[in-house]
């Protein structure tokens, strides 16, 4: 492996992972947090140290990261890798933010991508548009001890996919990518197949919603994998997979988004007492706390810009998504807001309007016309 430059855009659990693993691999990184929020990890900035520890062996001490900044030119500037580790709601003003700042021989990977790379490329498309890459989880467990801290505990590790933007630069590029950064187990045919094949909107469905009002009681220590992992949970968990998967059938994928987050064989259907085992029974998964209130990313951030685009993906494909879109229409009520219109619309992807074909096109080359 050749040490590359890499900046790593973001302030939360990933990125502080993230950044003190690829130093520790031996690459330049700089981690980058916007102005407005410099101060949640104020340590951090003083002292350019993460703490790590957990259940991962090699992650474990202090590690000294080359710099933390908010400026967006000192961070991305010679940078071979651009890693945008943060909630998919801040990847419209990510995209903005790195507008005039990339060049075209730079790669931008988002841990996680839901549909990310197309956000970016219509926003960054020109002479100097670099390449996409989106992942379709983040590679741990991990969470900060405590807001501002500067140490975080890792749980464990996850296995990752990833897709390119256009799919047709992948195969050069995985081979390096996956020594410099981590060994993506599947390149996804395009970025819409790993948008589609984000685990998270359908993995925490039925545990968010059946446990709602666990959720938002403040006096309740609620741990989702322990006390929501339950059989009905996994039963709607699956039937919405269902939906998932006809809609990628339709697009010529082979979806196994929770297959391959628990490590399953290709040939393996699910059991709903299997899934609960999974979730129920994970080492990794069951010290985690939360989510504890209704703001949550596992309601903000899945049913916008998880389960909505998929839903409207499948309203311009005529793949009808009943439980998806009943789940959509119940967090509308509790959250009294119109997720269709504040998500990630088809607009934003900038592929409204467009038959299979064209889309399909688009993905493989980048190219509309």
């Amino acid at each position: 492996m050749t040490p590359k430059k890499i900046a790593i855009l973001g302030g939360g659990n990933g990125a502080h992972t993230m950044a003190a693993e690829l130093t520790l691999k031996g690459h330049t990184v700089t981690l980058y947090e916007m102005p407005q929020f410099k101060n949640n990890m104020k340590k951090v900035f003083e002292t350019k140290t993460i703490y790590l520890q957990g259940n991962i062996k090699e992650l474990q001490g202090p590690v000294t990261l080359h710099d933390v900044t908010d400026d967006i030119d000192k961070a991305v500037e010679g940078c071979h890798y651009i890693c945008i580790v943060a909630p998919a709601f801040t990847h419209s003003g990510y995209a903005k933010l790195l507008k005039g700042h990339v060049k075209k021989d730079q790669i931008v990977v988002t841990f996680p991508g839901a549909f990310s790379a197309l956000v970016l490329k219509k926003e960054l498309d020109g002479p100097d548009c670099p390449v996409f890459a989106d992942a379709n989880n983040l590679p741990y467990d991990t969470r900060l001890v405590a807001k501002g801290s500067d140490t975080v505990n890792v749980f464990g590790r996850n296995p990752i996919n990833i897709a390119f933007l256009p799919a047709d630069k992948g195969p050069g590029l995985i081979d390096e990518m996956r020594e410099d950064l981590f060994p993506f187990e599947k390149i996804y045919t395009d970025v819409l197949e790993c948008g589609l094949a984000i685990v998270n909107p359908d993995w925490h469905a039925g545990p968010v919603l059946f446990n709602i009002s666990r959720i938002e009681s403040p006096q309740v220590n609620f741990f989702l994998y322990e006390h929501g992992w339950t059989p009905s949970a996994c039963r709607l968990n699956i039937a919405m997979d269902k939906e998932r998967k006809a809609l990628g059938n339709v697009l010529g994928y082979n979806l196994r988004p929770m297959e391959d987050f628990a490590g399953r064989p290709d040939d393996y259907e699910w059991t709903w007492q299997d899934l609960y085992k999974e979730g129920h029974g994970s080492i990794g998964l069951t010290p985690i706390c939360g989510p504890n209130d209704l703001n949550s990313r596992y309601l903000t951030e899945d049913i916008p810009f998880g389960l909505v685009p998929w839903a409207a993906i499948g309203e311009l494909l005529g793949v009808p998504m009943p439980l998806t879109n009943g789940f959509i229409d119940i967090i509308n009520v509790v959250h009294e807001k119109d997720w269709r219109k504040e998500g990630r619309s088809l607009e934003q992807l900038g592929i409204s309007g467009m038959d299979k074909d064209t889309l399909l096109r688009y993905v493989r080359t980048g190219k509309k016309a």
